[in-house]
């Protein structure tokens, strides 16, 4: 009887336990070489699904060097796809590739058309040295299920100054009713927009430090756990933070002369489509990424998203860092992408470039911050008007404060010296070092309000402030040309109407304190490819010279 054959019978039969300890017997077995060692555990793996199709991104691992010696030369990767299970060796299943070539799919994508929408499919990845040694580890496994797409778009008139007219919807948000805050009831109209995939896959958690969720919240009561008991919401003793989920989606944004162009599609149409706020530092792409539902609060020298709590104020952004980053190496301060993600979205929902008059005023009538948790009770989306308050929060996606209350200071964007630089994905830093410069230099009067933007691929900022408060953006923006500086944005308890989704602020250097300035946190689940090394005995399977590449359709690009 072979090992696989153990193992099926111990799956049937054993507890979950059990089965653990058979199939890390069942690894050994067939990692236990003579004559060399395998390679490594392979160093990137990504997979995009598309309309019948996935498309695999992935880097071999290097050659294995131990004090100076070659130990394993890498010679190249077999991919092998299954419905219903993972491919348990490099012979099961179907062929995708056979890759002679390792790195030619760091980059130029391998697709694999012709496949089932809805029906999930297992990949395994098997690198091979050359002596045929082969990498079964379970760590080079992937899962991804084809979709239909569905791609909403609107596109935003330069030449309109009117903030409720300037935005027409494109794709399949035309006919769509945009949604609202319906002030005089106090209650959020979705319009047509309740059942798209972002709106249902928004969802308020409790996640734990290091990024399990532990449970659902009810999403109209943050006090209570979805069941109905008491949840952990303002626990300052609780292991983790109040977080709201964003599913993956994929953003194609540009302009032309006349107009600014922002598509968002639940899968990857094609390589102009990026999912920035979704991409790990090693480039693969998240399914999930979690915000702070609250402003982060300081405790413990840790930053935490909790109700009830003091907005944390008054420190540099290098403290802001670690302070965020105590929570766990894969927390870090909130980003430009992601704030352009949820600002993005909010365009879109509302088709209306004002978002306090769409959404709510926010806490922009204040002398001082207020504590987080004032809006616990309603809901997903909620706001007053600016007649009704100008004190109160606002909420969007879950998330307390996305405008007013205290500036949130976001990484990936800064003014050095008079011209915009970004950084789309993580790692970040505050010198601004590996940001690209986007050629725009702030210009205008320096706290007015912003008539002009630019839609870059990471997302959509002011660079001018000439407009008003009920023109074009109608936000404010601030900017010094004069020294290095990073982004806060949102606006804090005094700006008034200078609030909003698309307010930036590019006057404070990293090292400025304030009692105004605060920051919130996100999740970023890194995947770390230990290196995978052991000293085994067992079978040699060397790959057949001119085996096939692919018995599938697929297309190289």
């Amino acid at each position: 009887m072979k090992v696989g054959d153990y193992y099926e019978i111990a799956k049937e039969n054993t507890s979950q336990e059990i089965l653990g300890a058979v199939q890390d017997t069942k690894e050994t077995v067939q990692n236990f070489h003579a004559g060399g060692v395998p390679p490594a555990n392979m160093k990137a793996i990504n997979v995009a699904v598309g309309d019948g199709k996935l498309k695999l991104t992935f880097t071999e691992p290097d050659d294995t060097v131990i004090d100076s010696q070659l130990i394993c030369t890498v010679k190249g990767c077999v991919v092998r796809m299954k419905e219903g299970s993972y491919p348990v060796d490099e012979k099961d299943g179907v062929l995708v590739v056979n890759n002679t070539e390792p790195g030619k799919y760091s980059t130029e994508a391998l697709e694999i058309t012709g496949l089932q929408n809805d029906t999930t499919y297992y990949l395994a990845f098997f690198p091979y040295s050359d002596q045929g040694l082969y990498n079964y580890n379970t760590a080079n496994r992937r899962e991804a299920t084809p979709k239909a797409y569905i791609l909403y778009g609107y596109k935003i008139n330069k030449a309109d100054s009117n903030p409720a007219t300037r935005i027409t919807y494109t794709e399949m948000a035309v006919g769509m009713t945009p949604a609202a805050m319906d002030f005089t009831n106090g209650k959020f109209n979705y319009g047509s927009w309740g059942d798209a995939w972002f709106i249902t896959g928004n969802k308020p958690y409790m996640v734990k430090y290091d990024g399990t969720v532990d449970y659902e919240l009810d999403a109209n009561d943050y006090k209570k756990k979805a069941n109905g008991t008491a949840s952990d919401v303002a626990n300052s003793s609780y292991g983790g933070n109040a977080m709201a989920s964003f599913p993956l989606m994929w953003f194609k944004r540009w302009e032309d002369s006349q107009y600014e162009y922002c598509n968002i599609c639940n899968i990857q149409l094609d390589e102009t489509y990026t999912a920035y706020a979704h991409t790990r530092q090693d480039g693969t792409i998240m399914d999930v990424k979690y915000l702070a539902m609250f402003e982060g609060s300081y405790i413990s020298s840790k930053m935490r998203s909790l109700s009830g709590q003091s907005v944390g104020v008054s420190q540099t952004a290098a403290t802001e860092i670690s302070y965020a980053t105590a929570n766990g190496s894969h927390w870090y301060t909130q980003s430009f992408s992601e704030w352009a993600m949820v600002a993005d979205l909010l365009r879109l929902i509302s088709r209306n470039d004002n978002s306090q008059a769409a959404l709510g005023y926010g806490r922009g009538g204040a002398s001082a911050a207020m504590n987080t948790g004032s809006l616990v009770a309603k809901g997903q989306f909620f706001g007053y008007s600016e007649a009704q308050s100008k004190t109160n929060a606002v909420k969007v996606f879950h998330i307390e404060n996305f405008w007013g209350n205290v500036w949130n200071r976001i990484a990936g964007l800064m003014n050095l010296s008079g011209k915009i630089y970004t950084k789309e994905v993580p790692p970040y830093n505050t010198t601004g070092s590996g940001y690209t410069n986007t050629g725009l230099t702030p210009a205008g009067t320096s706290g007015g309000y912003i008539n002009l933007t630019k839609m870059l691929a990471a997302g959509r900022v002011g660079y001018t402030a000439s407009g008003s408060a009920t023109t074009y953006a109608a936000d404010g923006f601030w900017f010094n040309n004069s020294q290095s500086n990073y982004a806060l944005v949102g606006g804090n308890w005094n700006n008034a109407a200078l609030c909003g989704a698309s307010c930036l602020n590019l006057n404070n250097a990293a090292s400025n304190t304030n009692t105004n300035i605060g920051a919130c946190h996100s999740y970023y689940s890194f995947t770390d490819n230990a290196p995978y090394l052991r000293y085994h005995m067992v079978e040699i399977r060397p790959i057949k010279e001119g085996a096939s590449t692919s018995n599938l359709g697929t297309s190289f690009r």
